[in-house]
C-alpha cells in the first residue's frame, strides 16, 4: 500500500518554511512550481494506475479474440506496400538500364545521352 500524503500538512509546512525571505523567493519561482506540479501529477497518476490496469486487462481479454484478424490485416497492408515499393524500384531500374534517366535539373544524364549516340 502506498503512503498517503496529507496535502494540507505539506502546504502548512511549506508556508512555515517560506516565512524566510530567501526561501519565499525560491518557493515563488516558476521552476519550483513546475517541479511541485510534476510531483502532484505523478502522485495522482500513480493513484489511478491500479484501476487503469484492471480496465486494460479486461479490455485486452476481450480483444484477444480479434488479434489474428488484425494481424492478417497488417500483413496484407505491409505486403501491398512492399510490392508497390518493389514495382517502383523495378521501373526506376529499368529506366536506368535503358539509358533514359533524367538528372535533377530535368535534363538527361551524360551517360544516357552518350549511350543514345551509339558509343
Amino acid at each position: 500500500m502506498s503512503p498517503v500524503i496529507d496535502v494540507k500538512n505539506v502546504q502548512a509546512e511549506v508556508r512555515r518554511i517560506a516565512s524566510r525571505p530567501e526561501v519565499r523567493k525560491l518557493a515563488e519561482s516558476k521552476p519550483v512550481h513546475a517541479a511541485a506540479g510534476a510531483g502532484v501529477l505523478a502522485s495522482q497518476t500513480l493513484r489511478e494506475l491500479p484501476g487503469r490496469l484492471a480496465k486494460w486487462r479486461s479490455e485486452a481479454n476481450a480483444n484477444v479474440s480479434g488479434l489474428p484478424r488484425r494481424a492478417s490485416g497488417y500483413v496484407t497492408v505491409v505486403r501491398t506496400r512492399a510490392a508497390t515499393g518493389y514495382d517502383k524500384l523495378a521501373v526506376r531500374g529499368k529506366r536506368v538500364m535503358n539509358g533514359s534517366t533524367t538528372n535533377r535539373r530535368g535534363g538527361q544524364n551524360r551517360r544516357a545521352v552518350d549511350n543514345g549516340k551509339g558509343q
